[in-house]
C-alpha cells in the first residue's frame, strides 16, 4: 500500500486550510524559495525465486539530490509477472551518480526496506538491494542499465540480475519549515505557474464476476477496499493519477494495490462534473487470484464540489487480472484540492493573480516495534516494522498524516499497513525544540500470518520529538494497534527521524 508520484505519495489524505497573512502598507517580509534537483525513476528486473520460477519486479523510486554526486529517498517495489502476485516492499534509497562522459554516468545505489507476499519465501520480510549501472541521458530523461541483487537476509530470496531503469530529473521547490505562513516574493516565481492537484480518500467494494476465484480454488467473495488516489492535472481536464489501497474487510486481509494511469475530468454545471480514467499496476495478497500482480482498471465518476477546495465523488468500473480475479467495483471517495508550483516558460514572470503562501509539511521515517502481535495458526511473536509518515499541517499545532509501514522482522514477511489520521502537536518548552504530540489513525492491514480479522485496525499514539536544527528532528512515540475484527490488539513505540519543511500552496 505504497506509493510514489512527484508532488505526492501514493499512501495518504493532506488537506490544508489556508489562512492569508496581513498586507504591510509599505513592506512585506517575504520567504526564500529554494530548489533541489530531483528525479522520478522507474526500474524492472526479473527475480529468481529459486531455480524454476522468477517473479518480474516493477520498482518506483523518489529521490532527492543531497550532495553533487548523492541522492536519498524512498522506493516502492512490486510484483507484475510471475506467481507473486501481492508481492509489494517498500523503503529506502541511497544512491550516487558519478558522470564518466559527456551525457554518460555511472550510477549506484543501496535499497534497505521491509515487505514481501504473494506467498514468497521473503522470511521476515527485510530487502537488501544493491545496484551498479550505467546510464546515458535523452533529452530530459535518463536511460540506464545494470546489475541488482535482491537479497532477503532470512528468507530464500537472494538473486543477481540485470535490470533496467528511466529518469525524469525536475527540480523540488521548499522553503524552510520556520517560513510557513509566510509569502514567495515574486523575484523567486519567474518561470513558475499554478499546478493544479488533488488528494482523495477512497472507500470501494469489488464484486467478482463468474469464475473469479482464490488462489485455493475457491469461489471468490466480495471485498472492501480503502485507499488514497493523487490526480495531477496536465490542463483544465486531463490528470495524471496513481492510486494505492488495500482490503479492510471480506475475508481478504493482505490484498493490496498499487496502480498509475491516467484521465480525464469534464465539468458539467458549476458543482458537478463526470470523469472517467484507465490505470494499471500491481495488486495481489489476501488469496484474490491475481497471478503474477499485473491488474488494469477502468472507471468512470461523477463528482460535486461541496466547496471551493473539496468535493464528494461516487465511481464504478472493472479491474481484470491477469489470473482469474476480475471484479465489478462501486465506490465513494472524499476529495481535496491542493494546488502548487509548477514549471512554465523559462524567465517568464509570475501571472497568478496572488503570491504563494508557504504552509508546513513534515516527513518521518521511523522503526516500530510491536510486542507479542497475534498470529493466525501460530503463537504471538515480536514484529518489527518499518514506517513512513507524511503530515501536512492545517495550522500550528493539528495536523492530518499519511502513514505506511511494511515488516522487516518478526517472522511476518508480506505484513503492510496503510494508515490515515490526525494529529496535534503543542510545544513543551519556549524555544519550541521539545513537542509532544498525539495522533489517532485508521486503516487496512494484512498478510503475514498477523491475525488483523478483515483487514481494518485502529491505531492511538502519543509522543515526544526534539528538533535537532530547523529541518531535522529526533521522534519517540508509543501507542496500541488493534484489529477491529481480528486478535492483533498490541502496544507498540517507535524510533525516528523527522524532516520539516514548507511549501507554496494555492488557496481556492
Amino acid at each position: 500500500m505504497k506509493g510514489l508520484i512527484p508532488g505526492g505519495l501514493a499512501t495518504t489524505l493532506l488537506a490544508a486550510l489556508l489562512v492569508v497573512m496581513p498586507l504591510h502598507a509599505e513592506t512585506q517580509d517575504y520567504a526564500a524559495l529554494r530548489s533541489i534537483p530531483a528525479q522520478l525513476q522507474v526500474s524492472f528486473e526479473n527475480v529468481a525465486i529459486d531455480a524454476d520460477e522468477q517473479m518480474g519486479l516493477f520498482g518506483a523510486h523518489y529521490l532527492f539530490q543531497t550532495h553533487p554526486n548523492g541522492y536519498l529517498g524512498v522506493s516502492g517495489y512490486g510484483a507484475v509477472t510471475g506467481q507473486r502476485g501481492g508481492f509489494f516492499t517498500g523503503g529506502f534509497t541511497l544512491a550516487a551518480q558519478w558522470p564518466l562522459a559527456p551525457r554518460w554516468w555511472l550510477d549506484g545505489s543501496m535499497f534497505v526496506g521491509g515487505g514481501g507476499g504473494g506467498s514468497a519465501p521473503q522470511g521476515s520480510g527485510l530487502m537488501l538491494r544493491p545496484q551498479l549501472g550505467v546510464s546515458r541521458e535523452l533529452a530530459n530523461l535518463r536511460l540506464g542499465v545494470g546489475l541488482s541483487q535482491v537479497r532477503f537476509p532470512d528468507g530464500a530470496i537472494d538473486s543477481r540480475q540485470l535490470n533496467v531503469y528511466l529518469g525524469m530529473p525536475f527540480d523540488w521547490r521548499y522553503a524552510h519549515a520556520a517560513d510557513a505562513g509566510r509569502q514567495v516574493s515574486a523575484d523567486d516565481l519567474r518561470g513558475l505557474a499554478w499546478g493544479e492537484g488533488e488528494w482523495q480518500a477512497t472507500l470501494a467494494e469489488y464484486r467478482p464476476r463468474a469464475g473469479a476465484s482464490t488462489t485455493e480454488g475457491t469461489p471468490m467473495q466480495s471485498l472492501r477496499r480503502v485507499g488514497v488516489e493523487y490526480r495531477s492535472y496536465l490542463d483544465s481536464g486531463a490528470y495524471l493519477m496513481i492510486e494505492s489501497g488495500g482490503a479492510m474487510s471480506g475475508d481478504a486481509d493482505g490484498f493490496a494495490e498499487i496502480l498509475a494511469g491516467m484521465g480525464y475530468r469534464r465539468p458539467l454545471t458549476s458543482r458537478l462534473g463526470m470523469s472517467a480514467a484507465l490505470s494499471a499496476g500491481g495488486a495481489g495478497g489476501g488469496r484474490v487470484d491475481t497471478d503474477g500482480g499485473l491488474v488494469a482498471k477502468a472507471r468512470i465518476g461523477m463528482d460535486y464540489h461541496l466547496g471551493p477546495a473539496a468535493k464528494l465523488g461516487v465511481d464504478l468500473g472493472r479491474m481484470q487480472s491477469a489470473g482469474s480475479f476480475a471484479a465489478d467495483f462501486y465506490g465513494i471517495n472524499l476529495a481535496y484540492r491542493l494546488g502548487g508550483l509548477r514549471s512554465a516558460v523559462p524567465g517568464q514572470a509570475w501571472s497568478g493573480e496572488r503570491l504563494p503562501q508557504l504552509r508546513k509539511w513534515r516527513l518521518v521515517a521511523i522503526e516500530h516495534r510491536q510486542p507479542n502481535a497475534a498470529r493466525k495458526n501460530i503463537q504471538a511473536m515480536d514484529l518489527g516494522l518499518y514506517g513512513l509518515k507524511i503530515d501536512k499541517f492545517l495550522d500550528d499545532n493539528m495536523y492530518m498524516t499519511g502513514q505506511a509501514y511494511g515488516a522487516y522482522h518478526g517472522g511476518a514477511g508480506g505484513y503492510a499497513v496503510g494508515l490515515l489520521g490526525a494529529g496535534w502537536e503543542q510545544s513543551l518548552n519556549a524555544s519550541g525544540r521539545l513537542r509532544a504530540h498525539v495522533e489517532l489513525t485508521a486503516g487496512a492491514a494484512g498478510g503475514g500470518g498477523i491475525d488483523v480479522g478483515g483487514g481494518a485496525i485502529l491505531q492511538p499514539m502519543l509522543g515526544l520529538s526534539w528538533r535537532l536544527d530547523h529541518q531535522f528532528g529526533l521522534r519517540l512515540e508509543t501507542g496500541r494497534v488493534r484489529a477491529v475484527n481480528g486478535e492483533l490488539d498490541s502496544a507498540l513505540w517507535g524510533l525516528g527521524l523527522s524532516y520539516e519543511f514548507s511549501r507554496a500552496e494555492r488557496a481556492y
